[in-house]
């Protein structure tokens, strides 16, 4: 593949003379013309040519920063999902312990409703054992006093003595 022309190669080009050919004067100005408009072809490519650097250094880092963020994003997703996971396994461990005191309070509570059950029926059963021997009492009680209201009174009209009363 030729080089391509540059505006020096342009301005430095000379034609032989020919009868009947060109004017020089207008073939010089164009070329003039061709060598100015290519020279700022070239200055024009130049900055261009560096503006796509620019833009594919741009490119590279916007590459770079979506990789990293994507890593980023990526972690904070794992890390994200493992603080989740580690949430769930720590509520079903305070669910599990819940449960677990729940029935332990349960269990201690049946077994003191047990106990004060059975103090109840204790009690019950003192309280009839304390009826019955009062009554047996009372009978006893009421049983002596009809036998010494029958019975006639030795010292009728004379004070009790101590040992009367004792009886």
């Amino acid at each position: 593949m030729p080089d391509l022309l540059t505006a020096r190669d342009v301005e430095s080009k000379r034609f032989s003379k020919a009868m009947r050919g060109y004017s020089a004067t207008e073939v010089d100005q164009f070329l003039d013309q061709v060598a100015e408009d290519i020279q700022k072809y070239c200055v024009q490519y130049a900055d261009l040519e560096r503006y796509a650097a620019r833009l594919e250094d741009k490119i590279r880092e916007f590459e770079s920063l979506k990789e990293t963020l994507s890593g980023t994003l990526l972690m904070a997703q794992k890390t994200a999902d493992a603080k989740e996971e580690a949430a769930n396994r720590q509520s079903e461990a305070i669910i599990l312990e819940a449960k677990s005191k729940a029935e332990q309070i349960i269990q201690e509570a049946e077994a003191s409703k047990e106990r004060e059950r059975k103090e109840i029926n204790h009690i019950r059963q003192l309280k009839q054992e304390f009826k019955a021997d009062f009554c047996a009492l009372l009978s006893r009680f009421s049983s002596l006093i009809e036998r010494d209201e029958e019975a006639p009174d030795e010292n009728d009209g004379a004070e009790p003595t101590e040992d009367d009363v004792l009886k």
